[in-house]
Formats: structure tokens, sequence, C-alpha cells
């Protein structure tokens, strides 16, 4: 499994109650505090035979929420492609987010390959976003996740603002991951960008071509069907045509804000990708 959602999903025994909660609570408020409820007693079960630390019970609870909101807006994956990510890489953090964001939910999971990932919650109403992140490797294979020590970071960012002040408190190592994430957001504002719909790579090929038949519903939906059970998921890749893979950066990239409208009252990033 290649996404930290897969993984949250398969060694939390609590969240498939805790995406029903929030998919089917009116409020998000009222489904925070069932979601509170359900994991204590997880966690008070655990207890019996293992030592929880209050880290542990912190960063559960940050979790659930995350994937609580993940799961109430269609269980949206975007997955920046290898050479994108590269580029980004290459790309010094925007001083600022743009005015509007342009994003595929309201929660969604940005995959950096390398890097980790992030769950993103918009709070349009507060002109704000809540990151959850999380590394690579989250979730091991073969490793309680009691004992798998997994760690997240997060961070609340507002806009437009200057960022530097807003996330001074990310830890050091958090960095890199949280540059990522932002580098993405501003990406996808971007009209270069590239989004195409698909399975994860590791799905059966032939099962991935049976979903997309072009003339047998029966087939596609069997196919699909087939997928998700299987524990796949549908990704939304974001690519940049003109970008290569394995290309070499001698300068970094970097945004420029460009202001536009009546008196130049608005304003928009755009990207000038590193050579």
């Amino acid at each position: 499994m290649e996404y930290a959602v897969q993984r949250y999903a398969a060694t939390r025994p609590w969240a498939k109650r805790v995406g029903q909660l929030y998919a089917q609570t009116v409020q998000a408020a009222e489904a925070r505090a069932q979601m509170k409820d359900v994991i204590k007693r997880e966690l008070e079960r655990a207890a019996q035979v293992f030592e929880i630390p209050q880290a542990t019970i912190v960063c559960e609870l940050a979790l659930a929420e995350a994937w609580g909101h993940f799961a109430r807006h269609g269980r949206v994956v975007s997955h920046l492609d290898g050479a994108l990510a590269a580029a980004l890489a290459h790309t010094r953090q925007p001083s600022n987010l743009p005015d509007t964001l342009n994003l595929p939910a309201a929660a969604f999971f940005l995959h950096v390959p390398g890097e980790g990932g992030a769950f993103i919650a918009h709070q349009p109403e507060r002109r704000a976003l809540l990151l959850t992140m999380v590394r690579m490797g989250f979730a091991p294979d073969g490793v309680n996740w009691l004992q798998a020590a997994d760690q997240v970071e997060l961070a609340r960012v507002e806009y437009p603002g200057e960022l530097v002040p807003q996330l001074e408190n990310v830890a050091a190592d958090w960095q890199g991951l949280l540059s990522a994430v932002l580098n993405g957001l501003a990406m996808m504002t971007q009209p270069k960008l590239e989004l195409a719909k698909g399975w994860e790579a590791s799905a059966p090929a032939e099962w991935v071509a049976e979903a997309a038949h072009p003339s047998c519903v029966k087939t596609r939906q069997k196919a699909r069907s087939q997928l998700l059970k299987s524990g796949f998921g549908e990704v939304t890749f974001c690519r940049v045509p003109e970008l290569a893979d394995g290309a070499e950066y001698a300068s970094q990239g970097y945004w420029r804000r460009q202001s536009f409208g009546a008196d130049k009252a608005h304003s928009r990033l755009v990207w000038v990708a590193p050579r």
C-alpha cells in the first residue's frame, strides 16, 4: 500500500467507524465528540496490555480527525508525480499562498513521493488550511500501530498572509515536507498543471483495463468493485508535461506574485520553474 491513508485504514481498529461518523453526521463537531469516545474505548482496551504514552494519544486523535474529514469529503488523494515533486523540491517555498485556492476537495490527502504527505482540511470561512503531516514509512508493515511510533506534525496556515511567522513553530525536521506540501498547494493554481484520474500504480493492470472498459458497464462496475475491495484507490495524478523524469537542476525555482483585476486589487502566484 503506497499511501498513508491506506495504511491508516488498514492499521487503526477505529478507522472504519470514524469514517462512518464523519460521513453520516451532519455537524462535524458532533462527529468529533463521538470519534473521541470511540478512540477512548479502544485505547482503554489496549492499555490493559500495552503502556500508551500521552504523545501517542495526542497523535492518534489528530490523525483520526484528519482521517474523518478526509472520509467526509470523498476520500480524495492527489499525487504529485515524480518529475513535478523533484522540480518543486528545487523551488523556494512561496512567501504567501494565493488569494484564491484551487483545491480538489474541502478535505483531501496530498502525497509527495519520497517525503510523505499531508491531510489537508480547508476552512474557507476562516481562509485557513489545517495540515496534518505524516512521513514516508507511516504505519510500516508487520508492526502493531501501538509500537510503530508514528508521528504527525500539525500546522495551520491562513491565506493570504506571510507564511514564515505562521510556521515558525513547525519542527525543523518537518520543514522539507512542509515546503513540498505548500509548493504543491500553490502548484494547484497553475494553468500548466495537468490532472489525470487513475488507479494507483500497484493496482493489477488487468483490473484497471476492465475498469475502463469502453462499452460494458457491468465489466467496469465489477472491476471497480474488485479494486476497491482489494484496497486499491483512485488517485488524481498531478503533473506538468514539460518536466522530464530525472532532470538535474542547477538553479532554484521560485514563485512571483502577479497583480490583476480592477486597480490590481487581486493577485496570483506564477511559478518560475528551476533550470
